[in-house]
């Protein structure tokens, strides 16, 4: 299978080679063609002048001076198809760059470089060919309106969508400049001239821009809860410089609130990130972990303002001394040190919690009794809580009693005790009762859930108290007969 791989690469290298070989041969030899056409057309311009002389003093014959001109004109009419057949019949353009680079605001934009070039001419210059008499090549030397733009997958991705070049003079160069509707890697450039449409397909240079390495986030505002964390999708280009390491940083973020850099497809934690040969971009998930209670620094619905950073050696080291001398880091600081980042925020919200207490869930009573409990509303969480709602979902006929049945706020950490009697039906048998205390309250316009409580009620007989007394009296007759009896029995 190796050896077969091998012949197929030898066959297609000697094809490919064969083919160029034998188009440079080509193009030479419609080269030579011309020079000859040149020389044949000059020799036949020699007769037709010497005739021409010749028939003005009537040294030769008309017949014969039809004949010098005739030839003479098949030498230019073959000197023009020698010409046409080495030049071609249409312009060419190429792509000479297509750079992208990013403004301080984060637009991209992509600076397309035009050539108007022609390999031909230049032969035609070295070799002292000058055709204007017989075949003007002034139209060859500019072409005019030429519509430039940007696609990708089919799609325009550009704005302007189109921009239009009025003129391009031979080995000319002008540039045209997008602004990228869609970030991409690669795209083609489409332009349109001549009553034609050249596509090329182009990978982007990296031109140089304010930053070495760009750092942007669709995320840049987050909120998330305390307790929870907030996620930041990251997305780092890497434009020109030498450095190819870069660290991670994440600057004016609270200490209480711990961060890390995770790479979305491995899942590794990284604090530096290395871009290889070949590769400009990557993608980065930076996680933030928010403590369980607010503070002084962690304020509840107040914003905080970070930046993440991507640093070289030297910027790393000059964001370690601002860190160390205890000096703000502000937007002016970030700027000085023309370093890739971005600016994010987050606003921590607090956690809506409550919790029933009870010192007893379980109850036992006689037909006809109530039960008579209290539980403790207490709020566990890091926000208010607001129309707090106890209720009960009872057995078919039940009714209960609630006092307060609504609580109209309650702060953190604080508590309320709440009375609630279960009241059975009359005809209620006896056996056990699963009746549900529930609640209900909103915190920062948010429902808050709850967990039901089941309280367990065991119903018992009423004890007939009569009928238990008359047992007992007879017993104690029984008893006592029995004993008088014995005593009887022992004196005879």
């Amino acid at each position: 299978m190796k050896h077969l791989i091998r012949i197929l690469a030898v066959i297609l290298t000697v094809t490919f080679c064969t083919d160029f070989i034998n188009s440079q041969e080509s193009q030479s030899l419609k080269l030579l063609a011309l020079k000859k056409a040149q020389l044949h057309l000059e020799e036949m311009k020699g007769d037709f002048d010497r005739a021409l002389w010749l028939k003005e003093e009537g040294l030769i014959s008309e017949q014969e001076f039809v004949q010098k001109r005739t030839s003479y004109l098949q030498a230019q009419v073959t000197y023009q198809e020698a010409l046409i057949t080495f030049m071609g019949s249409e312009a060419r353009l190429s792509v000479a760059s297509a750079v992208k680079y990013q403004d301080k605001a984060g637009k991209k934009y992509v600076r397309v470089s035009l050539r108007y070039s022609s390999k031909e001419l230049k032969e035609l210059a070295k070799l002292n060919i000058d055709a204007k008499d017989l075949f003007p090549l002034d139209f060859l030397k500019e072409i005019k309106d030429v519509y430039v733009s940007l696609r990708s997958e089919g799609k325009i991705i550009s704005d302007p969508y189109e921009k239009t070049i009025s003129s391009l003079s031979l080995e000319q160069e002008k540039q045209v400049t997008f602004q990228l509707l869609k970030d991409v890697e690669n795209l083609d450039v489409n332009v349109f001239y001549a009553g034609k449409n050249e596509t090329t397909s182009v990978y982007l240079q990296k031109g140089l821009s304010a930053n070495i390495v760009t750092v942007n986030s669709a995320q840049f505002s987050q909120e998330a809860d305390l307790e929870s964390e907030a996620t930041y999708d990251l997305s780092l280009e890497k434009f020109s410089g030498e450095a190819n390491v870069f660290r991670l940083k994440v600057i004016n973020l609270p200490q209480q609130i711990s961060y890390e850099f995770i790479d979305p497809q491995t899942q590794a934690r990284l604090s530096q990130i290395k871009f290889t040969e070949g590769i400009t971009s990557m993608k980065l998930s930076l996680k933030l972990y928010l403590p369980k209670n607010a503070d002084e620094q962690v304020v509840i619905d107040k914003s905080i303002e970070f930046y993440c950073l991507a640093l070289d050696d030297e910027q790393s080291s000059l964001v370690n001394e601002l860190l160390s001398s205890g000096q703000s880091v502000g937007s002016k600081e970030i700027d000085s040190l023309k370093a890739g980042n971005v600016k994010l925020e987050l606003i921590p919200r607090g956690v809506g919690r409550i919790e029933v207490l009870a010192l007893s869930l379980y109850h036992e009573i006689k037909v006809g009794e109530n039960v008579n409990m209290e539980v403790t509303v207490k709020n566990t969480g890091t926000r208010r809580l607001d129309n707090i709602r106890v209720y009960t979902d009872l057995p078919l006929n039940w009714r209960s009693e609630i006092k307060p049945d609504l609580i109209a706020s309650l702060d953190q950490g604080k508590e309320e005790i709440v009375a609630i009697d279960f009241i059975p039906s009359e005809d209620v048998s006896v056996g056990d009762f699963e009746p549900r205390i529930r609640t209900e309250c909103i915190a920062d316009n948010r429902r808050v859930e709850s967990e039901d409580k089941i309280v367990r009620i065991h119903i018992s007989a009423k004890t007939n108290v009569l009928g238990i007394t008359l047992l007992v009296i007879f017993l104690v007759a029984l008893l006592v007969g029995i004993v008088v009896f014995g005593i009887k029995l022992t004196r005879k």
